[in-house]
């Protein structure tokens, strides 16, 4: 479950802050799946719940989206996920915790029975949540399949390292990916050391990365092509209201628009009016999202691609 704390005026630290609290289904694997849903997409949702309320709850409210949850594995006597934030008055967050140890207790025995449905799927979306053994596991057992991977967070993001090679697509930020490949260029970056960063995850084999940008947009580096896109009048964007659910709805985005055929350039235009669409809403997924709304936030907010050179293309 994912609760937010907003304030009502300017953020204050060391104290109690007015404001309001709210609670919806959460995870970013969840997330992922939900805004996949919502965007005409089927998916299989395969991740633990508790034996509470709250876990019955999700897979009630999976149900509801279409979502197939035979997959879930319910783990009696256990707590469901929480992930707890607080954004400040821009909606930007600030500090989060995330409780998920029951997390660490899901691998091989729960996904073993679903490889036909792993393997028969049009792609594989993982995060870094899951444990070191588990996506050990995963990686070994879908040699072939299109793996799409969202780093998380700092701390986590190191744990698909191991692996580059057998991952298609990788959507991390850039304190992430600066984890992954151990190097610090800071948080503003040229050109020059973001094609720098982003050729090494090629070297490693990422056939596809997606490195967020935050304000300046994401920054792709294909086979063929690397470039950075952004709205291309940021002061005309909707305000943001809530930043949490930005890069699960652009990840989903993404996965859509490979399923769809969508060229790069396109792909990343898709994620990021998804991310828009998302950051608008007070929720960590915006109930409003459909492909319909997505290419109607296209057309009021058009992307700018500017091409990167690099050496090694």
């Amino acid at each position: 479950m994912d609760l937010l704390g907003s304030p009502s005026n300017t953020l204050l630290g060391f104290t109690s802050n007015p404001g309001y609290v709210t609670s919806s289904p959460g995870g970013v694997g969840r997330n992922i799946a939900d805004n996949l849903s919502r965007l005409q997409q089927p998916c299989w949702l395969m991740a633990p719940l508790g034996d509470d309320a709250n876990g019955r709850f999700m897979q009630q409210h999976c149900q509801q989206l279409g979502i197939e949850t035979q997959a879930l594995s319910m783990q009696k006597g256990q707590s469901t996920s929480t992930y707890v934030s607080i954004v400040d008055e821009h909606g930007e967050m600030q500090v989060a915790i995330a409780d998920m140890a029951l997390i660490d207790h899901f691998g091989e025995v729960q996904l073993k029975p679903h490889l036909d449905h792993l393997n028969s799927a049009a792609l594989v979306v993982i995060d870094t949540n899951l444990s070191a053994e588990c996506l050990r596991y995963l990686c070994a057992a879908l040699p072939n399949k299109k793996l799409f991977v969202d780093t998380v967070s700092v701390a986590k993001a190191v744990r698909i390292k191991p692996h580059l090679q057998q991952i298609h697509s990788l959507k991390p930020n850039l304190a992430e990916a600066q984890a992954i490949a151990d190097t610090d260029y800071g948080s503003t970056p040229t050109d020059a050391q973001l094609s720098t960063l982003a050729h090494w995850f090629t070297q490693q084999g990422v056939r596809h990365l997606y490195l967020s940008l935050g304000a300046r947009g994401v920054l792709y580096r294909g086979p063929k092509q690397q470039f950075l896109m952004a709205i291309a009048e940021p002061q005309k964007a909707p305000i943001i209201i809530n930043s949490n659910g930005a890069g699960d709805a652009m990840m989903a985005a993404l996965c859509a628009g490979w399923i769809q055929g969508l060229d790069a350039p396109d792909r990343v235009a898709y994620g990021l009016a998804c991310a828009q669409i998302a950051m608008s809403s007070q929720t960590t997924i915006n109930p409003q999202l459909s492909p319909q709304l997505v290419q109607r936030m296209l057309k009021e907010y058009p992307c700018q691609m500017t091409p990167l050179c690099s050496p090694s293309m």
